[in-house]
């Protein structure tokens, strides 16, 4: 009897993207310039839909390089799944947003937002005027009240940025997230990570959100206390498939093993009988002998990317540098909370 659920499906409609980031683990200029038909993504959604599929993402690459972009979101859509779209947004047009507004089932459209300064965020993109389009996509889906998700990656070349978009996303109401880790390139080489906030960069940006009462302090996160036990250490990959334009299958987004190609294999074959799926199915948190004795697993998201292109792909082993990050992260949340509890003790004495 299958135990595992299959929940989550990712298509990477476009291997291509017109941006080159400083950051970006794709490694993607070095795939050839692929796209997803529409026949080839109706052949997975038949099968995915029958083995219990209920979310799907399409990303590339940049997505609306793909010329049947459009049919695509329409096939996915007249499937009845709820699906995100994950672009850049320097290709949108009000034609594109005017489209993807009668998309019934579209959960979010997620774009990268890497500076409200345009030429910080054009430095990290490669692509002069990039940061124009794509505050004008996130303006034009905002004035249609599009489901929208702003992403930030935090680094060196925007680091004196980001809390900019952070207060310039908040005052629009206007969901976001700051990354401020970036994890290693697909290819194991890890040269983006030159790019990484250092601790001192991260305790620098804790200063600036301590500002107004902790105005962007909220990044820091609170405990959530977790039981290893429950935990599959190698999380979204036990539960999802990538697929890339070419038809080769992955564990997930970030973790480019390929497990088979679609015109050969189906989709229950690979995640049902793949001997590498049935094997990171079995590893709980508390296989890993450095996560039962650590105190900062009340605030690690257990990503398994980071500590894959970290080790070649090797299993069971840590991302050390991660593993810092996190119990970095856990410091500076109890320094917040007393910060703030301190202050309020001190507000209630004055109104005595």
């Amino acid at each position: 009897m299958n135990t595992c659920q299959f929940k989550n499906l990712e298509l990477e409609i476009s291997n291509p993207c017109n941006e080159h980031c400083l950051h970006c683990y794709r490694d993607c200029l070095n795939k050839r310039k692929e796209f997803m038909t529409v026949k080839m993504v109706t052949n997975v959604l038949e099968q995915a839909i029958k083995l219990g599929v209920s979310n799907v993402v399409i990303t590339g690459g940049e997505v609306l390089l793909n010329p049947q972009w459009q049919l695509i979101c329409k096939i996915i859509d007249s499937f009845g799944l709820r699906f995100s779209i994950l672009t850049n947004g320097t290709l949108m047009t009000e034609k594109d947003i005017d489209y993807i507004k009668t998309l019934i089932n579209l959960r979010q459209v997620q774009i990268s937002l890497y500076a409200i300064d345009e030429d910080t965020h054009d430095k990290i993109t490669g692509l002069k005027g990039s940061c124009k389009k794509t505050k004008d996509a996130i303006s034009l889906l905002r004035d249609r009240n599009i489901p929208l998700f702003v992403s930030c990656p935090a680094m060196q070349e925007n680091k004196d940025f980001f809390p900019d978009v952070m207060r310039k996303m908040n005052s629009e109401n206007i969901n976001n997230c700051i990354d401020l880790m970036i994890f290693g390139s697909s290819d194991y080489k890890g040269d983006n990570l030159k790019h990484c906030l250092t601790v001192k960069d991260i305790n620098n940006f804790f200063s600036v959100a301590m500002e107004n009462r902790g105005e962007l302090a909220y990044i820091f996160k609170k405990s959530n206390p977790v039981c290893l036990s429950q935990i599959s250490f190698y999380g979204g990959a036990t539960q999802n498939l990538c697929i890339g334009a070419d038809g080769t299958i992955y564990p997930m987004i970030g973790w480019y093993e390929p497990l088979g190609n679609i015109r050969e294999n189906s989709l229950k074959e690979i995640f049902y009988d793949n001997l590498l799926l049935k094997k990171i199915r079995t590893i709980k948190a508390q296989d890993i002998p450095e996560c039962t004795v650590c105190t900062a697993s009340d605030f690690c998201g257990f990503c398994p990317t980071t500590h894959l292109t970290a080790n070649h792909g090797e299993l069971y082993k840590l991302n050390k540098t991660y593993c810092k990050y996190v119990h970095l992260i856990k410091q500076l949340a109890k320094q917040r909370d007393d910060i703030l509890e301190a202050l309020e003790k001190k507000e209630d004495l004055n109104v005595l």
